[in-house]
Formats: structure tokens, C-alpha cells, sequence
């Protein structure tokens, strides 16, 4: 299973300069004061993101968002839609629901591009929370 053995060196790489181009994208819009606690965060999002693991990626984004819009304030720095979204399934996936749950073991092997697109996504909304620019 990909996410218990470590990603090759090309994955590692690509992985990292699509979330590191996120993040260059959104500071060229301009930044924001930064929540100490969000930076940190978004160190281990990078970890998590790099070696494969989407869930742990959609929860961690889930804290920077909430992190960084209570230390600046900015609650309107991530369009109320995304946020709805991201809350929904972070709090989805930290609360189960027994009898639906959002994520299986049989998800990590048949919905691994599902995850990804969701962890790509919810990457892309930290950096909407950390770099709001002119447009959040």
C-alpha cells in the first residue's frame, strides 16, 4: 500500500514543488500577520502531503485554516463555501459516524485519488487563509 512505504524521490519532489508553488502563488498576492501556530502546522502539512497521507492532510489544513483566522482576525480570508466544505469533512473524519463513515479501510486502498484531490484542495484553502491578498 503506497502510504506505508515511503513515496519514491520523484513523487517526493513533485509532490513538494506543487505545494510549494501554491504557497508562492498566494504570497505574491500579498500576506497577512501569520499565526505562529498555523506556520508550524503548515510544516507538517508539507510532511503529510509530500509522503501521501490525504486524510492527515485534510485535518491538519483544517487546524491551519482555523488557527490562522484566530490569530489575525480574518475570518473571511477563505470563501464561506470552502470553509463549509473543509470544516464539514475534517469534522466528518475526526467524528465518526458508525453507521456511514466518511472514510473506510477499503478507502485507502480503492479512494486514494479521491483523498488527493480533496488534500490538493483543502493545501489550497491554507494558503487563501495565510495569504489573503486584495481578492480574500
Amino acid at each position: 500500500m503506497e502510504h506505508l512505504e515511503q513515496p519514491d524521490p520523484v513523487t517526493w519532489d513533485e509532490r513538494r514543488l506543487w505545494f510549494e508553488a501554491r504557497q508562492q502563488e498566494r504570497a505574491r498576492q500579498g500576506g497577512s500577520r501569520f499565526s505562529e501556530q498555523a506556520t508550524a502546522l503548515t510544516i507538517d502539512l508539507q510532511a503529510c502531503f509530500c509522503a501521501g497521507a490525504w486524510v492527515a492532510c485534510v485535518i491538519l489544513a483544517g487546524a491551519v485554516v482555523e488557527s490562522q483566522a484566530e490569530a489575525t482576525g480574518r475570518h473571511d480570508a477563505v470563501p464561506a463555501e470552502e470553509l463549509v466544505w473543509l470544516r464539514g469533512l475534517r469534522n466528518a473524519l475526526l467524528h465518526e459516524n458508525r453507521r456511514e463513515p466518511v472514510l473506510t479501510l477499503e478507502d485507502q486502498w480503492t479512494r486514494r485519488p479521491d483523498w488527493e484531490k480533496a488534500a490538493r484542495r483543502a493545501v489550497s484553502l491554507v494558503f487563501l487563509a495565510m495569504y489573503p491578498g486584495e481578492d480574500g
